[in-house]
């Protein structure tokens, strides 16, 4: 399970952000996105979620100027989703 959440930041934050890159809309995209996985519903409450999409989205906005940036980095920015979601399980 642990790493599908970081696969699905990626689609959330990468993939769709296709309108503008600015966190309040990566963070609102990634938490329609994760609210749709009946799996991760499961394992994290709304709070929970909403802390791993506000965390992805402040580091990959940290780290990357544009989504086509963050785009060539898919390495990376698996990495940023697997930080945050290890940090707010951790907290549970």
């Amino acid at each position: 399970m642990k790493k599908l959440i970081p696969l699905l930041l990626i689609v959330a934050l990468v993939g769709c952000a296709k309108k503008e890159w600015s966190k309040e809309y990566l963070t609102n995209k990634c938490n329609k996105e994760m609210a749709k996985e009946e799996e991760l519903q499961k394992m994290l409450n709304k709070d929970q979620i909403s802390q791993i999409c506000d965390c992805a989205a402040d580091k990959m906005m940290a780290k990357y100027k544009s989504e086509a940036e963050a785009d060539k980095d898919k390495a990376g920015a698996e990495e940023i989703g697997r930080t945050c979601a290890l940090e707010v399980m951790q907290s549970k």
